[in-house]
């Protein structure tokens, strides 16, 4: 199934239809016009927060991650992803074993694309220890209101958990923990293999999970 993500358009300054000035370029009238008539959001809305340069094993890269009201915006080097929180399903919150960091990943319906690849698991990794202090672009009002008992304005934590926080505030996604599994060794996962590709599986109540590549998500009824 093909998803239309994203269109672009050149507008030339030489048109007659949208006619700007070098204050309010022909693409900006465009861009406006648009919007106006849209049931959307201008695009540069500021961001509610903003995790700089997150490891993401898939699609792999650095990014910084902001969070804004109605979407994640991951913003890479090299790629540049828009993902409506109503694609976000679920979030999975697996800390490695053993390791220094922990996976979140935020599966999605439907996947992004990157070329001929579709992605509908996000794998981010944070450090677990890292720490953050913040405080949400958002108006009291506006928190109080439409995220009662969702969100708080202050945040200071662990980073992989104030940024889960904030998500399933902003999303309403539900957000998936490790069970009572535990490992011989005392953790969440074993080490396994997906055909040729080495990772860590995690028993979940419901679910395994393989990670981190390919990231498949087997449900006990399947």
């Amino acid at each position: 199934k093909d998803s239309l993500m994203e269109i672009s358009f050149h507008i030339p300054n030489t048109n007659t239809r949208f006619v700007g000035d070098e204050n309010h370029p022909s693409a900006q009238v465009f861009r406006d016009r648009i919007i106006s008539m849209a049931d959307v959001g201008p695009g540069g809305e500021e961001a509610v927060v903003t995790f700089d340069g997150i490891a993401i094993l898939t699609p792999r890269g650095r990014y910084n991650v902001e969070l804004h009201l109605s979407f994640i915006h991951l913003q890479g080097q090299a790629n540049d992803f828009k993902i409506q929180y109503s694609s976000v399903i679920r979030v999975f919150w697996l800390p490695k074993s053993n390791q220094p960091h922990t996976f979140v990943i935020v599966t999605l319906d439907p996947p992004i694309r990157k070329g001929q690849t579709l992605y509908p698991h996000i794998v981010m990794q944070f450090e677990t220890d890292a720490v953050m202090d913040t405080t949400l672009s958002m108006s009291e009002e506006l928190c109080n209101t439409k995220y009662k008992d969702r969100l708080k304005l202050e945040h200071k934590g662990l980073i992989h958990e104030v940024f889960v926080s904030v998500l399933r505030g902003l999303s309403g996604a539900k957000v998936t923990k490790p069970g009572n599994f535990r490992s011989n060794q005392d953790g969440y996962a074993v080490k396994s293999s997906l055909k040729a590709e080495d990772g860590v599986l995690y028993p979940l109540e419901k679910s395994f999970f393989f990670l981190p590549k390919p990231p498949t998500l087997i449900l006990h009824e399947e």
